[in-house]
Parts: C-alpha cells; structure tokens; sequence
C-alpha cells in the first residue's frame, strides 16, 4: 500500500498469546470514539519502495559521468530525505532497506574516490564526506553507521574544541558514530498524536482571540509553529487563501511522474500545503560535534595555509565569477566537463593534506594544476 507492507494485529488475537508491541514502527489503533486501543498495525517498507530506492541510486551513479562531486552528493541527499522523511518508523523494520542503504552509501562515496583516482580507505576518512559544505566537504547524509578512525581523533583530543556537547542523546564514545538520520526525524506515530494536540490547541487560542476581538498573533503560537501536518505556520503564509482552490494537488502532483520525465522524491507533499515535515539543523550541529568540532575538521584541510583568522573568510557554496559567468554560454562537450572540474579540483586541494597523507599502493605520480601538490 502506497511503498508500505501493514500487518494489523486485533487485539482478539492477543488472547492466544501474541503480546501487544511497544516498538517503533509499531502504530497503535485506537478507537475514536472510546479511545480503547483496539489493534495495532506493525509497519515495514515493501519489497518494491526498496527497489524502487535502489534503483533511483543506480540512476544517479549512471548519470553521473563527469559531474561535480558535490552534485552527486546532493542527488544522494535528496533521495535519502525522500526516502526517510515517506518511510520514517518503517525504514528502522525492513533489514533489507538498512542494506541497501549501506551498500548504496558506499557506492557514492566510491564514485567519488574513482574521480580521484584512488580508493584507499585511509586517503578518505568520514570527515571528507560529512563535513557541511561551508567547511569545505560535501555534505553528505548518513543512514549507514560510519565508525571514525581512530587515528582522526587525535586533532580533536590535541585542540581545544568548541562543541563538545551532543543533542538528540548520541552515545560519547571513543568510536563515535557519525549520527545518523533516522534520529532527526519524528516517527509519523508521534507526528499524527502531535498534529491532533497542536490543531485542538489551535482552535482554542482562535476562539478565545475571536471572543476578545483580537488577532492572533505569532507569540500566541511560538511553540506550535514548527508543528502539526500541515504545519501551524502554512496559514501565515503568502498565498495562503488559494490554497482552499487548490483542490486536488496531492493527486496531480503524483501523476507529474507521466508527464515529467525528472524525479520527484517529495511526491507526497507539498510545501505550501504541509510546510516543512522534517528539520535537520541539529544533524548538523551534531555531525561537527562528531567529527572534532570545528577546529578538528578543519586540522584535516588546507586552512591553516590561508592565514584566515576564521573559517567563516572562506565561501564554498559561491562558486568562482568565472564558473558562473560561463555556464549560460553555449559550450562543447569538452569545455563543460572542463567546467566541472573546477569544482572537484577545489575540493581535491582543500582537503589535500588528507587524501594525500598515505602512501600510493601503485600508480603514478600527478601533479594537480596550477598547485605545487603531487599526488
């Protein structure tokens, strides 16, 4: 149904032994009326939602000949929050997608060791990947654990770090993971009981407003505004009083995937309608703090060669005026893959102290250009 495999277990049968589960991925069904949980249904991703998964990772890896590395990284991005934020709960109870989501992980992070022409492990720690853009990585996602070397950790024990503090309750060991995903998001169980709390609230504050000839105003709802499907905060939109003609949108917006050949990993909602069901500014935070914080990423870089005071100087995400100013022209083949490779070419210098750290099995020495680095 719609990507998910329902097993519904009646509270009937839990009288010939099969006990009421408490785990996530696990839906309580209650009836509305006297609020008497009656069934539950035990939830796990269909063997078609992961090969429908595995097979929009194997076009991502097809198309991308000679693409930036960042832009695979996003379309890797993209397609993990599609996956996670649909399946939530589910993802956690279907080994086979676990699986798959390693293997696949795997396989972005080698399509980029091949553009550099090597796949040494050593040569690519986690913090290559991980590490947000505007520090120079790319910005990778996880759903597969990634354990850290431990020889990476030693910048992190030697300077003095700024975040040392973990939200979300991440274990603090030696072998710290990199967090993963599933943890930001809110299972859609507790999304639905939360929805119904924040609306019910809402239509409470309106009356009362309503009775005292009053607007309401965003400090009335400060807490709720990240909350509730669809969102509290898509009734202050711009738009907003289209959306009541907008009828039907959910329907067409999944049948764009007949007319428009580009995929849409959000198929199932809409921003204007829903707002925005998931927030990964924590991830973030917590994926520096795993790595070493600011400063240990940063002892992995070319940063301490710039003289910056800081690392805010340095902006990743502008690309050069030159990249920009030659992308609307009409180019040949070679010129465009050229252009790609002014990218990945920044990326290969700034982390250069990294990837070049080990020695070569077998291959010949290159020098990158213009630099004075051989690798």
């Amino acid at each position: 149904m719609c990507g998910f495999e329902v097993r519904i277990l009646p509270k009937m049968r839990t009288m010939g032994g099969e006990q009421f589960s408490l785990k996530d991925a696990v839906w309580n069904l209650t009836n509305e009326q006297t609020k008497e949980r009656t069934a539950q249904a035990f939830l796990r991703v269909s063997d078609e939602g992961v090969q429908q998964f595995n097979n929009r990772i194997r076009q991502v890896l097809m198309s991308s000949g000679s693409t930036t590395f960042s832009k695979i990284v996003n379309k890797w991005n993209t397609a993990l929050i599609g996956l996670m934020t649909y399946y939530r709960e589910a993802v956690i109870h279907t080994n086979e997608l676990l699986d798959a989501l390693v293997k696949a992980e795997n396989k972005i992070q080698t399509r980029v060791k091949i553009g550099l022409n090597s796949k040494m492990p050593s040569r690519f720690p986690p913090v290559v990947f991980y590490t947000p853009k505007e520090l120079g990585g790319l910005g990778m996602l996880s759903m597969g654990h990634v354990l850290i070397p431990q020889s990476d950790l030693r910048w992190s024990t030697q300077t003095d770090v700024g975040v040392t503090h973990f939200l979300a309750g991440m274990s603090h060991e030696k072998d710290q993971l990199i967090p993963n995903l599933y943890r930001y998001l809110q299972p859609w169980e507790a999304e639905f009981m939360d929805s119904a709390r924040v609306w019910s609230e809402y239509s409470m504050k309106r009356k009362e407003a309503n009775a005292q000839n009053r607007r309401l105003t965003l400090e009335d709802l400060e807490d709720s505004w990240d909350r509730g499907i669809p969102r509290i905060n898509t009734l202050f939109q711009k738009g907003r009083h289209t959306l009541a003609y907008d009828r039907g949108w959910c329907v067409r917006t999944d049948w764009k995937q007949y007319q428009l050949l580009k995929h849409n990993p959000f198929w199932w909602t809409s921003q204007r309608h829903d707002g925005k069901l998931w927030q990964l500014n924590n991830y973030r935070v917590d994926v520096i703090a795993a790595l070493g914080g600011v400063e240990g990423i940063l002892e992995h870089t070319l940063f301490k060669g710039t003289y910056f005071p800081t690392c805010e100087g340095l902006f990743w995400e502008k690309a050069s005026g030159f990249e920009e100013s030659m992308r609307y022209k009409k180019l040949t083949n070679a010129q465009c893959s050229g252009l790609n490779q002014i990218p990945n070419r920044r990326f290969t210098l700034w982390w250069s102290p990294t990837i070049n750290r080990a020695n070569v099995y077998v291959g010949f020495q290159v020098q990158l250009d213009l630099t004075g680095i051989f690798m």
